[in-house]
């Protein structure tokens, strides 16, 4: 189709750059693809009838093999960028309990050695500042790139970069130097060994403490008392969180309960992503710009790691003014390229090469170099009364981190919150870390410390079940959360809680009823058959998301929006585009995704920076001469990633929602699901915000009206792009454009949003009109204007205090039916049907949400039963695992034809709002599976993968 919009992104964004700091330009390849394919309704485009998609939009550029990933791009395709191309290779160390000594590569003939060589004596002298992402546990060396003559922090730490003239040479160096055991030489250890090394978890460990009353009231939580750590006595809160859990331990042997105890064990796995990692990057020295092309999950992450790099030199050769993101889809999501240590050896790269460099893992340096979900270790305690009420859950969760922080506290956090389930406790002691290890990164992927947790959880519920001679959907239907109980936190449930419908559908499914019978014949052929159920809760939003969206109108009606969301294959692109149509009647044809720096002109500053007080609401925020700094490269920090469960002090007794330029959570990496409900929620309020003050204004000036007449915005609506009202002539989307560009109105609408327990909301005028929207930042841009209009923000309505220690408020509650069959002979399980029943609220595109729980059977397989990865001596660090060593599923392990979602029918407004799904439709998969297996065999595995030899073992037993 054709552009026309009226400048371009990259035009625009050098134009606002901000003072200070670096600059960033962004550049979107995937959209380019998008403008390439075409997007009309009905014809070959991926565009179906308002809010709805015949295909994903970005389906066709990736089956006809359009430039979209990192891996197709070279420096040749870069417009501006010099021809030649460097190649870098990365040394990685393979072992973690030697000193390395030496780095030798006298094994390359003189045409192959590299041009240089980058180790951490470069990084130390020339002063680059590594991100606090990689911290390595106390104890260990604290450097990037392992040093000579101390012991690497963990297997697979980065130890030099080699940088290649070309890839040719590259190429014949590596088949040389890979798989080589003389490159990296390593001394004795530096002391007899006496047993393995224990770190202190990363911090900040999560204690979770939670006592109810009989009524409901909440005597003692995180969110009445604050956040504690009851093995200190610092604080009277500290000391109180003690006295409560001693009385729980007390109760535990007093009350005449039921008490159930186990210890249940989760895999390390790898994301196993279809694109291994690949990029290019380029320091433009006589500009002093870095440019790279990325596939990136976090934006804002990404980019903060350049200027961590350069934020301390101000000249010289690595003085670093703007940074160039071409960003790329990145060709697997899953949290596995969410602080990633790639980008970070890419920016290093291009630092040292005289010239464009490309680095480009195959498989192996995948494995070793990719960061891992989170195994666990989970010791439970839970206890029921005669009834089969749950009375009180006692957990202890170590998350086997790896030898690098990365997000593992805040997986460990999570798992913490999960860990009462799905149920209604009174009584809570919870203890979630992330223990350091020398083992390979490990971080967010895959579910975020959720399934580790549910895992455990689900298991032991069927052993309770089964000890009390009780059904166990029933057990769980009985316990169920609903609305008005608290979490394990103490946050209300504030929304209607579908977990027992979840176990009636269950419940009354064939599947279940049936299972005995169908035991029965399948046992008469010498087959053991099961089924089993699990329920989750898994939560999406990290508690204070902070979301953002532009929507823009040309003169024939076309629409373009940009979002600071990432599509990681989820297709978040497609729900986005087709978003736009509930307000504008229409879908975007073009979506812009992975923007941050784009919405600089929102004016957000930092909370200690104060604006000029203006009584102009609607001041341009590129005015020269303005004192406060907006936010760019200071604000582009990764989220700290789960929110802190207090506010921090104010340095005064303020409130800082006061300054019309503060917001709790800027922006934030595509992980945590929060597409569908905070993503959405930005399209559709920038959506109407144009719609109310550009598009309604046009009609009404179609439709002749006089300024008297009373027809508001809300009593029209779109049917099949025409605009409705009652008595008046239908009108098309394109003649409304049209005439708003005639009479150069709002054309743009670009909106903020923060969701902490609910939408702040806040109070704009507009046009000599005002309008109270859910939303806490808000610029226009009229037609054929090149700057957009801040307006401020009144009348606030703020998060409560309280919210800010809920932890996560914003649940989709899910269950799987699996039902499996195990070969007694071999050992082998197969699944044979899986249904999985869901909340999702209301559907934006149903195929994607049948794909997303697709994806989760296959991942919940693999994950139950197939994948497995040590993490440390004899894993993925070690450079030699590959998909030979590492088993994934495949098709011939899934039930094709046999698996089914049955989503709940969303409820009435306002509780039909669209909720984040990818991680809720994994979370009862695997302990689903192992509970069928269970009810197969009638032996209990508490430690994942369950094998074949498992199984053989305990049979035999």
């Amino acid at each position: 189709m054709t552009d026309h919009f009226v400048f371009s992104r990259r035009q625009f964004l050098e134009s606002a750059a901000a003072a200070g700091g670096i600059t960033v330009i962004f550049n979107s390849l995937p959209s380019m693809a998008q403008k390439a394919s075409g997007g009309q309704a009905g014809g070959s485009g991926w565009m179906g009838p308002p809010g709805k998609a015949r295909f994903r939009i970005e389906g066709l550029p990736k089956v006809t093999g359009q430039k979209i990933y990192a891996r197709d791009f070279r420096a040749r395709d870069m417009k501006g960028w010099p021809t030649t191309e460097r190649y870098a290779m990365v040394l990685r160390a393979t072992s973690a309990d030697r000193p390395l000594v030496a780095i030798d590569l006298s094994g390359l003939p003189p045409e192959l050695q590299p041009l240089r060589v980058v180790t951490s004596v470069d990084l130390a002298s020339d002063g680059l500042q590594l991100p606090s992402s990689t911290t390595p546990p106390d104890g260990r060396q604290k450097v990037f790139l392992a040093a000579l003559n101390q012991v690497p922090a963990y297997l697979g730490q980065p130890v030099a970069l080699l940088i290649f003239e070309s890839y040719y040479v590259f190429r014949e160096a590596s088949r040389l130097l890979r798989f080589n055991p003389d490159v990296l030489q390593y001394g004795p250890p530096p002391q007899p060994a006496t047993g393995a090394q224990s770190y202190a978890p990363y911090s900040p460990p999560t204690y979770l403490t939670f006592y109810g009353g009989a009524q409901g009231e909440v005597r003692f939580s995180q969110v009445k008392d604050g956040s504690t750590n009851p093995y200190s006595s610092s604080t009277p809160q500290d000391q109180e969180a003690a006295k409560t859990r001693q009385l729980i331990q007390q109760e535990l042997k007093t009350a005449g309960w039921k008490v159930f105890q186990g210890t249940y064990e989760t895999q390390v796995l790898d994301p196993m992503f279809m694109e291994p990692e690949a990029g290019l990057a380029w320091l433009d020295r006589a500009n002093k710009r870095m440019n790279l092309v990325l596939g990136t999950q976090s934006t804002n992450g990404d980019l903060s790691d350049a200027f961590s790099l350069f934020k301390n030199h101000s000249s010289g050769p690595f003085d670093v003014k703007s940074v160039v993101l071409n960003s790329c889809y990145p060709g697997g999501g899953f949290g596995g390229r969410d602080v990633s240590l790639f980008p970070i050896l890419m920016l290093l790269a291009a630092t040292y090469s005289d010239g464009p460099v490309r680095i480009a893992y195959d498989r192996f340096e995948q494995f070793q170099g990719g960061i891992k979900q989170l195994g666990a270790k989970m010791s439970q305690t839970f206890a029921v009364d005669g009834k089969g009420q749950l009375q009180a859950i006692v957990s202890q969760l170590s998350l086997l981190a790896g030898g690098q922080n990365n997000y593992s506290q805040w997986v460990a956090q999570l798992a913490g919150y999960c860990g009462g389930g799905g149920y209604r406790v009174p009584r809570v002691s919870i203890d979630a870390l992330a223990q350091p290890s020398v083992g390979v990164v490990a971080g967010s992927m895959r579910g975020f410390g959720g399934p580790q947790a549910f895992f455990a959880v689900e298991s032991m519920m069927d052993e309770i079940a089964a000890s009390l001679g009780r059904d166990p959907i029933e057990l769980r239907e009985q316990n169920a959360l609903v609305q008005g109980n608290n979490t394990v936190t103490g946050a209300p449930l504030q929304e209607p809680m579908r977990l027992a419908e979840i176990c009636q559908l269950a419940r009354k499914h064939e599947l279940w009823t049936r299972r005995q019978e169908e035991k029965a014949k399948r046992k008469q052929q010498g087959r053991l058959y099961g089924v089993g159920f699990a329920l989750a809760n898994q939560a999406y939003g990290t508690g204070a998301d902070g979301v953002m969206a532009a929507v823009e109108i040309d003169a024939k009606g076309a629409l373009r929006l940009t979002s600071n969301c990432v599509d990681m294959g989820n297709g978040s692109a497609t729900s986005l585009a087709i978003s736009t149509a509930r307000y504008l009647g229409v879908n975007a044809s073009r979506a812009d995704m992975g923007q941050v720096e784009f919405f600089d002109v929102l004016g957000f500053v930092q909370p200690n920076q104060q604006p000029v007080s203006s009584s102009d609401n609607t001041k341009a925020v590129q005015k020269k001469g303005e004192t406060f700094r907006l936010l760019n490269s200071s604000q582009l920090l990764r989220r700290n990633e789960r929110p802190t469960t207090l506010e921090s002090a104010p340095t005064d007794s303020s409130n800082p929602w006061d300054n019309p330029h503060y917001t709790k959570s800027y922006s934030m990496s595509s992980s945590a699901c929060i597409t569908a409900f905070q993503q959405v929620h930005a399209i559709e309020q920038a959506s109407q915000v144009l719609f109310t003050t550009g598009l309604f204004p046009a009609a009404r000036k179609l439709w002749g009206l006089a300024p008297s007449n009373p027809l508001k915005a809300e009593d029209t609506h779109w049917e099949d792009g025409f605009l409705v009202a009652p008595g008046l002539p239908r009108l098309a989307q394109a003649a409304i454009a049209a005439r708003l560009h005639a009479d150069k109105g709002v054309a743009g609408a670009m909106v903020h949003a923060l969701y902490q327990a609910r939408w702040v909301q806040a109070d704009y005028t507009l046009e000599g009109s005002t309008w109270t929207w859910p939303i806490d930042g808000l610029c226009t841009r009229l037609a054929s204007a090149g700057s957009w209009r801040w307006h401020e923000r009144k009348n606030v309505v703020a998060p409560t205090a309280a919210s800010a220690s809920y932890g996560r408020c914003l649940y989709s509650p899910s269950g799987a039916l699996v039902a499996v069959e195990v070969d007694p002979t071999s050992g082998r399980v197969q699944v044979i049907e899986v249904q999985t029943f869901l909340d999702a609220g209301r559907l934006i595109q149903p195929d994607l949400v049948v794909g997303q729980s697709e994806g989760a059977v296959a991942m919940g397989i693999g994950y139950a039963l197939l994948e497995q990865l040590p993490l440390g001596v004899g894993g993925a660090g070690e450079g030699n695992w590959n998909l030979d060593r590492y088993r994934v599923a495949l098709a011939g392990d899934l039930p094709l034809g046999r698996m089914k979602l049955n989503v709940l029918p969303p409820l009435p407004p306002p509780d039909d709002h669209p909720k984040g799904i990818a991680e809720a439709v994994l979370c009862p998969i695997p302990p689903a599976i192992a509970n069928a297996v269970t009810d197969a065999t009638q032996r209990r595995f508490r430690s994942l993968p369950i094998t074949p030899a498992k199984i053989l073992e305990s049979l035999r037993s």
